[in-house]
């Protein structure tokens, strides 16, 4: 193992955050950054660097599932983190939305990075569908102004990691929270391990930089034929396929011992690039570990999507120009808030009022 400091940071928010972060922790090993923030004292109880965010406000119990409350606890507190930000290029954040302490300090937690020049990649899930409409809701408002502050951003649904509708409740919460885990692991691994083919945290952070809303998955198989599993896999993957826009950039990182071969690199890109549109651009980058990938391939997707729809439609269509005409009649720019994109937004029942509500509810206007 290298002695080599990192540049990268790993950032675990919230409760659900931070057991995420201690699962890659586990599974890294030595040498990784990170630090743990929680408006709960008790997520300090783990050995390992912890920030109480919001302690004289809500006293270390908690914000209850209150955003707002999460949110004005983060921003008392935000600096405490500067101990853990020297020298720190790129920071990954995990969390959960949904909540009160992840949906909340996220939000600030970017800002605060964005104001010292640090770029963020988060990894977010999603509530269950059965969660109930208002963490449904807490959610969607988070995530629009967390696209809107971050440089990259993945927002993961707990349904589709999960799969199994017959889990059990402690099964379904331990498996997505090891899927979600294991995933940003081998990115990680793929970053501060690289093999012939190199993806530096200077790279990474190059391309993450205004990348974003993403959609992030990760596959594995072995034996024989292994690399055409892994393609048919990730054609099928429910989360690749559930995007919003079309795709411009991919990022693909191939993890596999010694005995990976030039023929199931191509029949990876190659898969890859035909599922999700030959024109994006593609980076492809390797590790090559025996120890750990020995007769089996690890593979990890990154798709960065256009955020304008119109991209998706000749440009002379109908449906082109009406867009085009909704928007300039609307005055709503391409955050959708308008004239309030430079002002602190309102936020209620964790939406932001700001924001029209035809695009805060999805509907669709016709002219």
């Amino acid at each position: 193992m290298s002695d080599t400091i990192s540049s990268m940071l790993l950032i675990g928010i919230g409760g659900a955050g931070c057991a995420m972060a201690r699962n890659i922790t586990h599974a890294f090993g030595e040498n990784l950054r990170y630090v743990l923030t929680d408006t709960d004292a008790k997520t300090g109880e783990y050995d390992g660097p912890f920030v109480l965010i919001g302690g004289d406000r809500l006293s270390g119990r908690g914000s209850g599932g209150d955003v707002v409350a999460a949110r004005l606890a983060a921003e008392d507190s935000v600096q405490a983190l500067d101990d853990s930000l020297e020298g720190i290029r790129l920071a990954i954040i995990v969390t959960s939305l949904g909540g009160g302490t992840g949906g909340g300090a996220t939000l600030e937690t970017i800002k605060h990075l964005s104001e010292r020049g640090i770029p963020s990649c988060v990894f977010a899930t999603t509530p269950f569908a059965f969660e109930g409409e208002t963490r449904q809701r807490n959610a969607r408002g988070m995530m629009t102004l967390i696209e809107e502050a971050a440089s990259a951003c993945f927002f993961i649904p707990l349904d589709k990691v999960v799969g199994d509708p017959e889990s059990d409740m402690p099964t379904a919460m331990r498996r997505a929270v090891e899927t979600v885990a294991s995933g940003v692991t081998l990115f990680w691994r793929l970053v501060e391990k690289p093999g012939y083919i190199r993806l530096d945290a200077e790279r990474v952070r190059h391309l993450v930089a205004g990348a974003g809303r993403g959609r992030f998955a990760h596959v594995s198989a072995h034996g024989e034929g292994r690399a055409a599993k892994i393609v048919d896999d990730i054609r099928r993957s429910s989360i690749l396929l559930a995007g919003s826009g079309p795709v411009t950039s991919i990022l693909c990182g191939v993890l596999a011992g010694d005995d990976l071969r030039l023929s199931e690199i191509g029949t990876i890109s190659d898969g890859i690039r035909e599922t999700f549109g030959d024109k994006a651009s593609f980076e492809l980058a390797t590790v090559n570990d025996d120890l750990t990938f020995s007769g089996r391939i690890s593979v990890i997707v990154m798709l960065f999507e256009s955020t304008h729809q119109e991209t998706e439609e000749p440009k002379g269509s109908e449906q082109a120009r009406r867009r085009r005409k909704q928007r300039a009649i609307l005055s709503a720019g391409p955050t959708g808030r308008g004239r309030f994109n430079n002002s602190e937004p309102t936020i209620w029942n964790g939406e932001d009022l700001d924001t029209p509500t035809f695009l805060r509810k999805n509907i669709s206007l016709e002219f």
